[in-house]
């Protein structure tokens, strides 16, 4: 399936690439975050990582249909993220994150919820889940890096080519296919064949949305990241840390030091999967995250 979106995505574009239909949730001082569900049951929060083009449909939908057979899955894409209202962080950006979360998930209803999320939604997560803890069961953190201590690329290179990546972008010609092909191969997927046609088309429409746009363009729009350490030791709801060995971002280790931090926490390091084992091996990442988010827990 080819389109040719326009100089703005629009959201008929996302529904003609399959995206479920959704709608805006006010998430306090006057912005919006989009929010589509999906199934019946438990309440399940998808949070999406932050490249270019990244949303909760974008990283998870291979496989949000198949989580949603027994859960409500809902796809929630954070501030300047697909249709979301564009918006200036305030204050250490992870907290800021998860106080637009949780505004939203307030204006839901929603409490107690699982959450199964990709890089910087990982880390939103964790904030959310030492701020309100009453909105969060269990956690399924992914290719996150909510810590300063042990932080560091696997690949320097790549990972100095991942700092720069939005940059360039939005840089030069701008958005294009090629572009996200180049990111999705080099820095993102173990296996360059691994990457869809229709997961290249979804990126590159939501890369031209307004938040995106203006999170390629203007500084001031990410907000200076948090160490969540401290605030990690602090969450009570069990986390399962989900890593890809061939991640390039992170330590093989590095998951397991937040496991040492974190007061309940289990590791899963997952052979040939990069930084978004969810599209990689997306039968394996489901049969994992259930197991883990159905499993009775001790800890109260």
């Amino acid at each position: 399936m080819t389109i040719n979106p326009p100089a703005i995505a629009t959201i008929p574009d996302a529904y003609a690439l399959g995206a479920p239909e959704g709608r805006l949730v006010p998430s306090g001082a006057g912005d919006e975050i989009w929010v589509a569900e999906l199934g019946e049951g438990k309440p399940t929060v998808l949070l999406h990582g932050g490249g270019p083009g990244c949303t909760s449909w974008t990283d998870f939908w291979t496989v949000a249909p198949l989580l949603a057979a027994d859960r409500r899955v809902i796809l929630l894409d954070m501030q300047n993220y697909g249709f979301s209202t564009q918006a200036d962080a305030q204050g250490p950006v992870w907290t800021w994150h998860a106080s637009k979360i949780a505004a939203a998930l307030d204006q839901l209803g929603i409490v107690g919820a699982d959450f199964i999320c990709n890089s910087i939604g990982g880390s939103a997560a964790i904030a959310l889940a030492a701020d309100r803890p009453d909105l969060v069961r269990k956690m399924v953190v992914t290719g996150s890096e909510p810590v300063a201590r042990g932080r560091g690329a696997k690949t320097p290179e790549l990972g100095e080519e991942g700092a720069t990546a939005w940059t360039n972008y939005y840089a030069g010609d701008g958005p294009s296919r090629e572009k996200i092909v180049a990111i999705m191969t080099r820095l993102e997927y173990f296996d360059p064949a691994a990457v869809n046609e229709t997961n290249v088309e979804l990126r590159y429409l939501y890369s031209l949305t307004p938040g995106q746009r203006y999170l390629g363009s203007a500084r001031e729009a990410w907000g200076q990241p948090d160490d969540l350490e401290a605030k990690l030791a602090t969450v009570k709801a069990r986390i399962l840390f989900f890593y890809g060995k061939q991640d390039v971002f992170v330590q093989d280790s590095y998951p397991v030091l937040l496991s040492d931090i974190a007061p309940h926490a289990d590791v899963y390091l997952q052979d040939e999967a990069g930084h978004h084992m969810e599209e990689e091996r997306p039968h394996d990442f489901v049969g994992i995250v259930t197991t883990f988010l159905d499993a009775g827990t001790t800890n109260s």
